[in-house]
């Protein structure tokens, strides 16, 4: 009879059935008591996994059975986090250099390969279950952005690459890295990706949908948690440091969430079929918002940009 690990140390087959919001229930614990930079270090530590020993064969029995029609919705899903991830992993490095404490650079080379571990992870999955056989992950990335809307290419290619360059030509002008960690762990960890990723999970993990697939990717939203908790400790520091760096966060936050809320809202050509099948089309820009905003009330802010507005949940849902 096998016993479950806690949460913190639960292997690949443990965290396949584990519901998606006790993970992000470490980040809300988190957010209570931040952490010192050395114990998301120790963290990492106690949470490795291997995304070579991922058995994706159930997954692609799943996929095979699948009819054109889902396997597109599911592509379009996936190929966003996919791009993201390798996104996330070729940005990283000039954060590292540019932060001003030691304890914060050694967690950020964690991170730089929890990113490239993500990618990896996520590769395997594109090639062993859906079928893209290409030689390399740069080809695998190129199929996958055929399915990412302007509105995330603008975020993850566009913008990240652009901050990223600042910092690196730049790296001890602090205001460059405060946009940066605002956009990176703000923007894109907390906001859109802890959004699509409870969505998307809670929906595999009810209908049973791609097994291996899950213990991963809710081994990734482990690893996020402590991406996001370091962001919003490392803001709320620069703040105390300096608060002239609150007006930083604001200007990058009036600048990227309302593009990255509309960039994970719904196709409307896809509202009608969510509904149809008894769904919430606008579950993740609903819980980004709620989301940022609690991120940004422990950093000691509030949200002041003009942001999409969203329809409340269904009656049915």
């Amino acid at each position: 009879m096998s016993i479950d690990m806690p949460l913190e140390e639960a292997p690949l087959s443990q965290l396949r059935q584990t519901p998606i919001d006790s993970v992000l229930h470490i980040i809300d614990e988190g957010l209570v008591h931040l952490p010192s930079y050395r114990e998301l270090y120790y963290r990492w530590e106690r949470q490795q996994w291997k995304a070579q020993d991922i058995d994706f064969s159930e997954d692609r029995k799943q996929w095979e059975a699948m009819p054109q029609d889902e396997r597109e919705m599911r592509i379009y899903a996936l190929s966003a986090f996919f791009q993201g991830e390798a996104c996330v992993t070729d940005t990283l490095a000039p954060y590292v250099l540019a932060m001003p404490d030691e304890d914060m650079r050694i967690f950020l080379t964690t991170q730089l390969v929890d990113e490239a571990r993500h990618t990896v992870f996520f590769e395997r999955f594109f090639r062993d279950v859906m079928g893209v056989e290409t030689g390399k992950i740069e080809e695998s990335l190129a199929f996958a952005r055929q399915y990412v809307n302007d509105d995330l290419k603008f975020i993850l290619i566009d913008s990240l690459t652009e901050v990223a360059e600042r910092i690196r030509q730049e790296p001890r002008n602090l205001a460059h890295l405060v946009e940066g960690v605002t956009l990176y762990h703000i923007i894109v960890e907390a906001t859109m990706a802890l959004a699509g990723q409870r969505n998307m999970l809670e929906i595999y993990r009810t209908n049973n949908l791609f097994p291996a697939f899950r213990g991963g990717f809710t081994a990734v939203a482990r690893d996020e948690s402590r991406h996001v908790v370091f962001g919003v400790k490392f803001l709320r520091d620069m703040i105390r440091r300096d608060n002239a760096h609150a007006h930083v966060i604001d200007a990058a936050i009036d600048t990227y969430a309302p593009i990255a809320i509309r960039g994970i809202s719904p196709n409307p050509d896809m509202v009608p079929r969510i509904l149809a099948m008894g769904g919430d089309p606008w579950v993740s820009p609903r819980y980004a918002m709620d989301s940022l905003a609690k991120k940004l009330r422990v950093i000691g802010l509030r949200i002041s940009a003009k942001l999409p507005a969203i329809p409340p949940p269904p009656v049915s849902a």
